[in-house]
């Protein structure tokens, strides 16, 4: 009995409310009085609730027809309150303003050979996902995620496992200050381009996000951008000594552009230590001496903007590295190449030459020899954008190991989506 007297209250708010509306036609007063019959014939509402309802419904009726004055309103203050608006849009008190979202999806079909050893073909993804804030004047704290499993070089996952779930990982976790135009830190775990330049990834491979603090300060003037980058990267941390392995580095710099030639130019000092002693510093297995407490790199790239007015893009590149402190005589690398690239194509050919101990085996770019050092050999590249964001790339390497008499083929064939 309750619930039907509670079903018929709230009959009766429900159609007095639809009644008392000012805005309502008179063909929603109609409707209104037919499903007050259809209520009173089941039996949902007593006579006397019908003859209420019906008063209401048909004195609204008559309102509805009567003539209503026409009203004028003005428009004066239209404006003001739309530059108030825009003015609330700006402020940047709005989280979309101080939030960026970016990523990448990656499909790649991967086929290895190995002489002598065993091939392979793989399929294999990379997603990556990363956020960036402003939370206040002059900060900015990123963050992302990424696939594959917690290999420094790599954010790629092979699809294996019976359609087993992949693991994410994360990729970079920062805290940057801009004090003013020219100098900046930054303190965490962070993509190192702004804090370090390099030609290519010869030493680095371009998924390596160093862990610890590094500065940048740059000053602009008729040559173009003088740089100077500096860091403490902190390798590992030992539970049982305070003597942690570590990176410090320097580097001065030079970026220029003038008319169609541009160009970069960098000398560089690189110091790892607390790696031998503490025997923690941990390797891809083909260094042979652990001494990089002194290594020397001289990185750049020289080239033409419009070649010969074709509108063709054209440079050549250069990454030099010398380890002073190796106790070997296999302590230098060379690569060289050169890039092309026009409209939606680019093209790109790279020769390199890293002896054993001439860099950390642990840092340089994973694809060639699987990142060994005391290897040599060639990398083609061909890259068309199909659509804006949208890319297709054939990445071929022919590497080998003359120590040990080895040699292997890699194929990458890519389809990658930027978001």
């Amino acid at each position: 009995m309750l619930v039907k007297q509670l079903k018929n209250i709230g009959f009766m708010i429900f159609i007095t409310s639809f009644s008392l509306l000012p805005s309502m036609s008179y063909a929603a007063n109609t409707a209104l009085m037919e499903l007050i019959q259809i209520l009173k014939n089941k039996g949902s509402i007593t006579e006397e609730e019908f003859q209420l309802l019906q008063k209401a419904a048909a004195t609204d009726e008559q309102q509805q027809t009567q003539t209503t004055p026409v009203q004028v309103v003005t428009t004066e203050k239209a404006p003001e309150k739309v530059a108030v608006a825009n003015k609330t849009e700006k402020s940047g008190d709005s989280w979309t303003d101080k939030l960026t979202l970016k990523g990448d999806m990656r499909l790649r079909y991967q086929t290895q050979e190995n002489d002598p050893g065993v091939s392979r073909d793989r399929t294999r993804i990379r997603f990556r996902l990363g956020m960036t804030a402003l939370p206040s004047d002059g900060w900015e704290v990123g963050g992302g995620l990424a696939s594959g499993a917690p290999d420094l070089r790599s954010s790629n996952q092979t699809i294996t496992d019976t359609f087993s779930k992949k693991p994410v990982n994360l990729d970079y976790a920062y805290a940057q200050y801009k004090f003013n135009d020219s100098f900046k830190l930054i303190a965490g775990k962070f993509k190192f381009p702004a804090y370090l330049y390099t030609a290519s990834d010869y030493m680095w491979d371009g998924d390596v996000n160093p862990e610890g603090f590094a500065g940048n300060f740059s000053h602009k003037s008729a040559l173009g951008t003088t740089f100077i980058n500096s860091g403490y990267w902190i390798l590992t941390e030992n539970a049982n000594s305070r003597k942690d392995p570590y990176l410090m580095y320097g580097q001065i710099g030079q970026n220029f552009e003038q008319g169609d030639v541009f160009g970069s130019l960098a000398g560089t000092y690189y110091s790892f230590k607390e790696i031998l002693a503490r025997n923690s510093f941990t390797t891809a297995g083909s260094n042979t001496d652990y001494h990089f407490g002194g290594i020397y790199s001289v990185a750049g790239e020289l080239g033409l903007s419009n070649f010969l007015n074709t509108g063709i893009k054209t440079s050549v590149l250069a990454d030099w590295a010398n380890n002073s402190d190796t106790k070997s005589a296999k302590d230098s690398g060379l690569l060289l190449g050169v890039k092309v690239s026009e409209g939606d194509w680019a093209f790109r050919y790279l020769f390199g030459d890293l002896e054993v101990n001439a860099w950390p085996d642990i840092f340089a770019d994973s694809e060639r020899y699987e990142g060994l050092t005391g290897i040599k050999g060639h990398e083609l590249v061909l890259e068309y954008e199909i659509m804006k964001n949208v890319m297709l790339a054939i990445d071929y390497y022919t590497m080998s190991r003359s120590a040990i008499r080895t040699n292997q083929d890699l194929l990458h064939m890519d389809l990658n989506v930027k978001f």
